[in-house]
């Protein structure tokens, strides 16, 4: 989650349009680039922002990516993270149904 987090930052911070999902709250209103603005937000605001969004993105939830670069590497993004998932679960699958068939043969 810190690789992808960190490498979402580094996209989203060529054109600096991107609002994340904590931001919303700021739609329509001044204060929409908060995550931005250095004088409103540390590195460290942006480091959690950033992990918080590719936790969001582990569970396949949408990054509101702006520009085009970012919506193809979202789409690669989420495709390696379902994936992932799909693998966990299938595997997850197979212990509980190892430990079941151990559990009748006993």
């Amino acid at each position: 989650m810190h690789i992808i987090g960190c490498f979402w930052f580094y996209i989203v911070s060529i054109n600096k349009t991107w609002v994340p999902a904590l931001d919303f709250i700021w739609a329509g209103q001044r204060k929409i680039n908060v995550f931005w603005d250095d004088s409103e937000s540390d590195l460290t605001y942006k480091y959690l922002v950033s992990l918080y969004s590719a936790v969001l993105a582990l569970g396949g939830n949408e990054m509101g990516p702006r520009s085009e670069l970012e919506i193809v590497l979202m789409i690669g993004i989420l495709l390696f993270l379902a994936i992932l998932n799909a693998d966990v679960f299938g595997e997850m699958t197979v212990l509980v149904a190892e430990s079941s068939r151990l559990k009748v043969m006993f």
